[in-house]
């Protein structure tokens, strides 16, 4: 049997006592199922930020939420998240937020690959100018 929380979230009836559920949550980095998919609602209107996510699961850090997030996507989980309206992580409620999920993530990955061949070319330029550098002090 399931219910939502006040943020949105799905808790589920479980047989354990709230110490072995905080245990379950204590350490996620070592927790391979899908611990995030598994409560999330669907539909960017219900979008759950990250802090109320790590305050309900347990986790200690944002970043500890998001390398569990990339751990389940890594899996096959569909996990989706928007910077708009606060923002936060939700499953698919239609095709369209899949869609514009994917125009985002690959316009962001566009602008990381021009930074690093701009972060490339400056590395280059600096190895040519050094090993100039080193020649002119052999001729000396």
């Amino acid at each position: 049997m399931e219910s939502r929380t006040s943020k949105g979230l799905i808790k589920e009836d479980q047989n354990h006592t709230p110490m072995q559920g905080a245990a379950a949550t204590a350490e996620p980095a070592g927790n391979t199922s899908l611990i995030v998919a598994d409560i999330l609602p669907e539909g960017k209107e219900n979008a759950v930020s990250s802090e109320a996510l790590c305050n309900f699961l347990g986790f200690g850090s944002v970043r500890e939420l998001q390398k569990q997030i990339a751990r389940e996507r890594a899996a096959g989980a569909v996990i989706l998240s928007t910077c708009q309206d606060d923002g936060g992580y939700f499953l698919p409620g239609n095709d369209q937020e899949v869609k514009e999920f994917i125009r985002t993530l690959e316009s962001r990955g566009k602008k990381t690959l021009l930074a690093l061949r701009s972060a490339r070319k400056l590395l280059r330029r600096q190895e040519v100018s050094a090993s100039a550098g080193e020649n002119e002090c052999q001729e000396i």
